[in-house]
């Protein structure tokens, strides 16, 4: 046996292993999936077309020519199709072919069609192989043109790796890395050494590595239960949705399963899990179900027809109502219909309302997609990605808020907030960007990036010897659950050598009510380095008056909804200068907002308020407008 039949025969066990095994996982239907499986056929066909062709030399003699010509002829197609094919699949692991733009496809598609028109010529031309009447095979200058159109559809590979590397995870560009350096490798080495028929084995083990780390059917299986998972889920989504093809998906969700597992244990719930899984396999034939969390199933229905989808909902509505078992009483359950892609075309859209009806309230038992804000949803899926990007590039500005006294009749203080601006979504401020932070998992990083921006502020401007006692800072409430934060915040502070008493940290009474005993005691420490710590939005009712002395607040900040009801009620009005004057004699500093014109501030003017701030005084300024202002009001009070 030489190398050609070995490396051939090598290639085509590996392709049926990969075939036989893709048969037996795998469940999603989609363009990946069809893209991988016609890589690993077409792949076999070339190295049984080298088998055959091995053959009919080894046990004809006078092999007629043109069976020679044709069986190369097969090889030439089929093996420049497969790096094709291994293009597609790659590209459709993150865009549909359908996204991209028409100049694009042309790049795409053009270079593959002509190099295989130019295949499909050489009986006529002979310019890439040629038999001489003695049955010898021989290469001619054209072949060159061939291993070209191989490097650039490694070069586009290479190419989308980079362009759309944030749709990458790390691993999966790896993945890609290693596969295109043994296809360089065996093509290198196949362009050299012919007889070392090596690419076929090559390209059936990156279809191997393929399988096994990015289509890996495994991760497409829920590993507790008989069903597909959540990255099946979006996988299905995306190409069914590109497809238009019409169906309805229903997801379900129990709300209360975590309290049964805490009650009942793991495994009762994983039995009822199961229960509940083959109930919704019996709704109706061909329903796919995907298991999205631990209590969350979505069930596609393709092609319903009418009326079907309500009887389905009727149908898990009262099968909730009564016990699974003996043990299982479970009955809790939440109901989301939608009719895709009538309703929603978009994959990020219909996450968006997943996501929401999630969050919604747990009353809302049964809801559509009429039922939700789309406008609303596609504005914070909008966000989301644009402020991704927006942290990763830093483009962001700081603002800050002057805070004026009444004692002193200036500016003595400011409070840093976070602005960013979208040509298409335009202004989005310091609480929306925290809160799709919070969402996306990047709220340290955007709250570092703020922290840090502001001890660089203090320490090339010196706000200090303009005056200003401090800078404050809001905590939001995730930053309060992330390890040893305080001394990330400190350690800010030291790189920059600042005073710490130019800082002043806001917690918002819903910080301090979900805050740890943990969290609480780091602030009680970081206190003790000078740093001010602020009770904001007091009043807005997340905390008792308590709170005021369980913590170190040296500054106390009274919510905007306090001082509008004190504008208009006699009763507020009394309350709220009675919590000033508590909080100065308990050596507080006090602090009111929303004082935007000169009515809300001479209601203050009589009471025990040190500082105010709102748009009688200023509105948020940049960097330069905010220097402008405390330099001016230190010339002011140079005159004086």
């Amino acid at each position: 046996m030489n190398y050609e039949a070995a490396f051939s025969i090598a290639a085509v066990i590996l392709s049926a292993q990969i075939v036989a095994n893709f048969i037996k996982y795998n469940r999603v239907s989609n363009a990946q999936s069809t893209y991988f499986i016609l890589l690993v056929v077409d792949n076999a066909i070339t190295a049984l077309t080298s088998i055959v062709k091995w053959l009919v030399v080894k046990f004809i003699d006078d092999v007629p020519i043109n069976i020679l010509e044709i069986s190369s002829h097969i090889y030439f197609i089929t093996h420049f199709l497969v790096v094709i094919l291994m293009f597609f699949y790659l590209f459709s692991t993150i865009r549909s072919f359908r996204e991209i733009p028409m100049a694009a496809k042309a790049v795409i598609a053009v270079p593959g069609a002509g190099i295989l028109l130019f295949v499909l010529s050489n009986p006529v031309t002979y310019a890439i192989f040629y038999y001489t009447p003695d049955g010898v095979y021989h290469r001619a200058a054209g072949i060159v043109a061939v291993y070209i159109g191989f490097i650039y559809y490694m070069g586009l590979i290479l190419f989308s790796l980079l362009y759309y590397r944030e749709s990458f995870s790390a691993r999966r560009r790896n993945i890609v890395l290693v596969i295109l350096g043994l296809g360089m490798i065996s093509t290198v080495v196949q362009l050299f050494i012919p007889q070392l028929v090596v690419e076929c084995c090559m390209i059936s083990i990156c279809s191997l590595i393929l399988f096994l780390f990015i289509q890996n059917p495994s991760e497409r299986l829920d590993p507790d239960l008989d069903v597909l998972s959540s990255a099946a889920f979006l996988e299905r989504m995306k190409y069914s949705l590109i497809t238009r093809k019409r169906f309805d998906m229903v997801e379900v969700i129990m709300p209360e399963l975590g309290d049964y597992e805490r009650s009942a244990g793991q495994t009762a719930m994983t039995e009822l899990l199961k229960a509940v899984v083959y109930f919704l396999s019996t709704l109706r034939e061909n329903i796919t179900i995907f298991r999205i969390d631990k209590g969350i199933f979505a069930l596609e229905i393709s092609h319903p027809k009418t009326g079907e989808i309500t009887e389905v909902v009727k149908k898990i509505e009262e099968r909730f109502g009564k016990p699974w078992g003996e043990e299982a009483t479970y009955q809790s359950v939440r109901i989301l219909r939608m009719a895709l892609p009538t309703e929603l075309q978009d994959i990020t859209l219909m996450q968006g309302v997943m996501k929401s009806f999630a969050e919604s309230p747990d009353e809302m038992r049964l809801m559509k997609t009429a039922d939700f804000d789309l406008d609303k949803i596609r504005r914070d899926r909008e966000i989301t990605g644009t402020l991704s990007r927006a942290i990763d590039s830093n483009k962001f500005e700081i603002r800050y808020t002057p805070v004026y006294s009444q004692a002193l009749e200036r500016v003595v203080a400011a409070e840093v907030a976070l602005l960013f601006f979208d040509e298409e979504l335009g202004y989005i401020y310091d609480d929306e960007l925290f809160r799709f932070a919070q969402r996306s998992g990047q709220v340290m990083q955007l709250s570092e990036m703020v922290f840090d921006n502001t001890c660089r502020f203090i320490k090339e401007q010196g706000p200090d010897k303009m005056g200003l006692s401090f800078l404050a800072i809001r905590l939001h409430p995730a930053m309060c659950l992330q390890y040893r934060i305080l001394d990330r915040l400190k350690a800010s502070m030291d790189k920059y050598g600042i005073d710490p008493r130019m800082i002043c940290l806001m917690l918002s009474e819903y910080t301090v009510s979900t805050a740890r005993r943990s969290f609480k005691a780091s602030i009680a420490e970081i206190e003790k380095t000078g740093i001010r710590i602020c009770l904001e939005d007091y009043g807005s009712g997340f905390t008792s008056i308590t709170s005021i002395f369980e913590m170190p607040f040296t500054v106390l900040k009274i919510n905007r909804s306090v001082i509008r009801s004190a504008m208009d009620n006699a009763k507020a009005r009394i309350t709220m200068d009675c919590t000033l004057t508590m909080a100065r004699e308990l050596d507080m500093m006090t602090m009111v907002e929303g004082i935007d014109d000169a009515g809300y501030f001479n209601m203050i003017s009589n009471m025990a308020c040190d500082l105010a701030k709102g748009n009688y005084f200023y509105e948020q300024l940049v960097e330069e407008e905010f220097l402008k202002v405390i330099q001016m009001k230190v010339a002011e009070g140079g005159e004086d």
